[in-house]
């Protein structure tokens, strides 16, 4: 029996990344575990950990200084590509969000005091922070 090259270990594990991701998905897709509730249930578990993680000499200070400023732009660098996908994925959301805020202005604008006197300015300021306040939590993308 021979063992794999390092480059054809690279390549099969390159090769198999479909294959995993497509499992993945659908075993996402068809597990029956409640996946929330477990989460939120594990909440005391992770604000542990998080808090050994950042306490000083944790983990995550550790972690940091081990790789270093350099290291961390390295690794921004090679990442880079990540956020025009992440954008392009999250399009839709911006498109659904957009559409709702958009319109809400427009309503609004129509029920302000006309600028027509001194100090309307302020008045129409005050009008359009309650306006907009008012609008909070109703103009995501859900």
């Amino acid at each position: 029996m021979t063992v794999k090259t390092p480059q054809q270990a690279a390549q099969k594990w390159d090769a198999s990344t479909s294959q995993g991701q497509q499992t993945w998905a659908t075993n996402l897709q068809n597990t029956q575990k409640p996946i929330v509730s477990s989460a939120v249930a594990a909440r005391g578990k992770m604000q542990a950990n998080f808090a050994n993680a950042t306490q000083a000499g944790g983990s995550w200070e550790r972690n940091l200084t081990a790789v270093g400023d350099s290291g961390i732009k390295a690794a921004a660098a090679a990442k880079a590509g990540n956020y025009s996908t992440g954008v392009s994925q999250a399009q839709p959301k911006f498109l659904a969000a957009i559409t709702k805020i958009l319109a809400y202005e427009a309503a609004g604008l129509n029920t302000l005091t006309p600028k027509s006197q001194a100090g309307s300015g302020r008045t129409r300021m005050n009008e359009w922070f309650d306006y907009m306040s008012a609008g909070k939590g109703t103009l995501g993308a859900r």
